[in-house]
């Protein structure tokens, strides 16, 4: 495992306490420009981690945020590719060109500004601003915003990059993919196409390998570095490689049941969640663990042994780019972030679109193949929800447990350590915070710069007044300081009434105050209007429908 400098380890040491309030610190940039790597896990819930409140040995990520800021109150978009748009434009979705996911285009939605179902030409990436302000800039891993060959990361301000085309697949070399319909996997390896990878790959080393090359080929030019290592791990299908799976071979026996009640008051302990925070009822389509019989609970607990290894070997590789940056001299001048794309999946072969379900019931799901090459697995609503832990719902919703997510970071220049911060914070604020620390004058059109929250000179960055707005698939929230307006059609593209939420008092949306509010939902809803109108939302009609993502490149 990765180790720290002393100085940042007694500067951890003096500060244990995590706290909120703003902390005198010198709010002046560092003399010399640090690196950047970015970190984005793929469908990674809020508990999953052991920062979190999760049991799942991540012991890497825990240390980053024992070192560094844990932020409790980040927003990212409903799903991967929606929020990974806005994370390298610093644009609302609808701005930067997926306003609905590529795949899931709806009739009326389709030719109109913002729902190219790719990154498009009117926002630029932070790889861009970065490069302009002579960072050497990386990709290593999923990219999932554009196929074409001028919609690749390598024509998006990336000198170097290794990518897979579709936002999903196989994590070993038998490369197949998502659906019958993108199968196999194609990848992208500095523009040129690639059917081909090692006998040995599995996408979480490969990725970590690759990123490690690409920082090292030219770490000695005395240019800083933007690294965006893009995982897919723990997107299904769920594999990780088998000493990682043997290793929690059993430790998910006492059911999820259980589990979530360990996750919920070990958030309580960390301050993660308020101490009175309920736990949020497990779904309707999810049985009691006691009232499974002994196959079910077997084929349940094998499922999440092999989640958990995914995830714990991502936090393993994690490691060993800190300590390579460590080695080469590198990570006391480093800004490490990390997160998660969006809340934890609850797909299963049911409940998956047709075109995901059908096609992952053609693996061999056997109870010995699980987890290996050649299976396609989920885990269910079961542990979705553990995994989201204490929100409600799941990646896809706009409720906290689709948009609420981890985010770490570690940045000596932040001067202190192992704090904890509840400012409001979005995906689309790391380009404008990237930005300001690389000396540059761009912003985002949606983020703010997290400087000062970093920095522990304000403790937040948006006022009383500031709302976020989501939007996809017609599933739509407005966040503000306290309240939350959400709102989910109960059907593909169906009309839902909104609802209210207190998330100071309730941050598990359990208690619906639109009844008792209706000024604050006027207020809420003006904010709404303003949001559509500002960047250019179109809602969805007509009946659901999946897309092939685009054409698939011929070069």
């Amino acid at each position: 495992m990765w180790r720290l400098s002393p100085l940042v380890i007694l500067l951890a040491a003096c500060t244990q306490d995590p706290v909120s309030a703003p902390v005198n610190v010198d709010s002046e940039l560092p003399e010399h420009r640090p690196n950047i790597l970015l970190i984005v896990a793929d469908d990674l819930g809020y508990s999953d981690i052991g920062a979190y409140g999760g049991e799942i040995a991540t012991p890497n990520l825990d240390e980053l945020a024992a070192n560094g800021l844990t932020l409790t109150n980040f927003y990212t978009g409903p799903t991967c590719s929606v929020s990974r748009s806005m994370l390298v434009s610093g644009a609302d979705n609808h701005i930067a060109g997926l306003g609905n996911m590529a795949e899931t285009v709806a009739d009326n939605q389709l030719g109109l500004p913002g729902y190219e179902g790719h990154l498009n030409d009117s926002v630029e990436t932070i790889a861009e601003v970065l490069s302009a302000a002579g960072y050497r800039t990386y990709l290593s891993g999923k990219w999932h915003l554009g196929m074409q060959p001028e919609q690749s990361p390598s024509q998006r301000g990336f000198d170097l990059a290794f990518s897979p085309l579709f936002g999903g697949g196989s994590h070993f070399s038998d490369m197949r993919g998502p659906d019958a319909h993108r199968d196999p996997l194609i990848y992208r390896d500095n523009g040129r196409l690639v059917n081909e990878v090692p006998e040995d790959f599995f996408s979480t080393t490969y990725y970590t390998d690759r990123v490690i090359s690409q920082i090292d080929s030219d770490i000695d030019s005395g240019s800083p570095f933007f690294a965006f290592l893009s995982y897919t791990a723990p997107h299904w299908p769920l594999h990780a490689p088998q000493d990682y799976i043997d290793k929690y071979e059993g430790r998910y026996d006492i059911g999820y049941d259980r589990v979530r009640e360990a996750r919920l008051a070990k958030q309580k302990t960390l301050g993660i969640i308020p101490s009175d925070t309920a736990a949020v009822p497990r779904p309707g389509s999810v049985k009691p663990w006691a009232d499974l019989n002994a196959d079910e609970q077997s084929f349940h607990a094998r499922n999440m042994e092999i989640y958990a290894a995914m995830v714990d070997h991502m936090d393993m590789s994690i490691g060993r780019v800190l300590d390579f940056l460590r080695d080469k001299g590198q990570l006391d001048n480093t800004m490490v972030v990390f997160i998660s794309d969006n809340g934890a999946e609850s797909w299963n072969y049911e409940t998956a679109p047709p075109p995901v379900g059908k096609f992952a019931l053609t693996f061999d799901n056997s109870p010995e193949n699980r987890g290996r090459v050649g299976s396609f697995i989920f885990y269910g609503p079961e542990w979705g929800h553990v995994s989201n832990v204490p929100f409600t719902r799941s990646k896809g919703s706009a409720y906290q447990g689709g948009v609420r997510s981890p985010a770490i970071v570690y940045w000596p220049a932040m001067e202190t350590s192992g704090r904890t911060s509840s400012a409001l914070s979005y995906i689309t604020d790391w380009y404008s915070t990237f930005a300001e620390v690389a000396g540059s004058d761009k912003r985002g059109v949606s983020g703010k710069s997290l400087v000062p929250v970093l920095q522990g000179t304000a403790a937040q960055v948006r006022d009383d007044a500031d709302t976020m707005g989501i939007e996809v698939w017609g599933k739509k929230a407005v966040i503000g300081q306290r309240y939350k307006l959400v709102s989910s059609p109960k059907k593909p593209h169906g009309e839902a009434d909104w609802a209210l939420y207190d998330l100071v008092a309730d941050p598990a949306e359990q208690n619906d105050l639109a009844a008792q509010e209706p000024e604050i939902v006027q207020t809420m809803l003006g904010a709404w209007d303003d949001y559509v109108s500002e960047n250019n939302v179109v809602l969805p009609t007509g009946e659901f429908k999946v897309r092939p993502a685009g054409e698939i490149p011929l070069e």
